[in-house]
């Protein structure tokens, strides 16, 4: 078993320690349809005006002992623009479409609630949310950032869409030994929840193969602390009347572990150009730290694997495979997945 892994959602070095940062929605994976046109919009599903979902920021330190972060302030954009306020709601620009959420009861985590539609503020065009935090450590400050995609286009036919939403109030989150969270399948069909004749199966990301969970067939999924590494990946496919309706992975934080991997990207930014004129590549050489400190605590090799948003692999099996000291994501990757991609990294030993 390894002793760690992380995903490559946004990972900042910063002056005094590794932060790793991460968006986690307990809806599932947000998107958006809408059908009509672009003048004359008929219904827009999800409804975020009824959904009014939550994005949280979720921030783990090498060094804070018990993993989670919290940030002295938070800035948020939407497609590159900075949200203005009035209060706890948004102004200017996207006035009344965003609320700030705080940390409160259950909720241990800042974030941003949506609580109007998107499609056309975003041009009918996929929308991003950015979110900068302000960290302060002693005498040392820190800025770390995590990015947020959210798919909009125009609906085609009766879709199905299936999701993995949050089944407690952890935020896939565990943050105590011996502690668990709860993944919740959740299946639609033109934005409207389905809940008969469907069947579920469950798998796990070990060494860049999805593993069937055995006997794993519950709407619900328990993942232990135990179960996982400091990061642990789980996916879902959805039936209905034998036939596959879809699927949906999702990432499962442990801030309680004791190891966590500082992944170390080159360039820092973690940034690839469509243009070829621009960067190409992101090279990453880990090293297994302990958390609290900071300090490399084994010899490790390290598993690499490249996904696309669905979860589909973009590196070959023996890439997956084969432990290596680093790994470089291109271009190529990214032109793929015709997106943003995603990089797990898992250590041998």
């Amino acid at each position: 078993m390894s002793s760690a892994s992380t995903s490559r959602t946004i990972k900042f070095i910063s002056k005094a320690g590794t932060y790793t940062a991460i968006i986690m929605c307990s809806e599932g994976d947000l998107y958006q349809e809408w059908e009509g046109t672009q003048q004359d919009v008929i219904s827009i599903s999800p409804d975020f005006a009824t959904l009014k979902p939550k994005l949280f920021f979720v921030c783990t330190s090498s060094r804070v002992a018990e993993g989670v972060a919290t940030p002295d302030s938070i800035d948020y954009y939407f497609n590159g623009t900075k949200i203005t306020w009035n209060g706890d709601t948004s102004s200017g620009t996207f006035a009344g479409l965003f609320k700030k959420v705080a940390p409160s009861g259950d909720n241990l985590y800042y974030g941003l609630q949506i609580v109007q539609n998107i499609v056309e503020t975003s041009g009918f065009a996929p929308a991003t949310i950015k979110m900068v935090a302000h960290i302060s450590y002693g005498t040392q400050s820190d800025e770390i950032q995590a990015s947020y995609p959210i798919p909009i286009q125009q609906a085609t036919g009766s879709s199905f869409r299936v999701t993995i939403a949050a089944g407690d109030t952890k935020n896939f989150v565990i943050t105590q030994k011996g502690g668990s969270c709860i993944l919740k399948a959740m299946a639609y069909q033109s934005g409207n929840q389905l809940t008969n004749d469907l069947t579920y199966q469950w798998y796990k990301n070990s060494q860049g193969s999805w593993v069937e969970l055995s006997g794993k067939t519950a709407q619900t999924l328990t993942v232990q602390e135990a179960d996982i590494n400091t990061y642990g990946e789980f996916k879902v496919v959805v039936s209905r009347g034998g036939s596959e309706i879809g699927s949906d992975f999702q990432g499962v934080m442990d801030a309680s572990d004791p190891y966590e991997i500082d992944p170390h990207p080159n360039p820092e930014d973690e940034t690839i150009t469509e243009d070829t004129n621009g960067n190409g590549t992101v090279t990453y050489t880990p090293v297994v730290v302990r958390r609290g400190t900071g300090a490399k605590a084994i010899d490790s090799l390290f598993y690499f694997t490249v996904k696309d948003a669905a979860g589909v692999f973009l590196n070959s099996a023996a890439d997956r495979s084969t432990a290596q000291a680093s790994y470089s994501v291109t271009r190529a990757h990214c032109m793929q997945a015709g997106s943003d991609v995603s990089l797990t990294i898992e250590s041998q030993s």
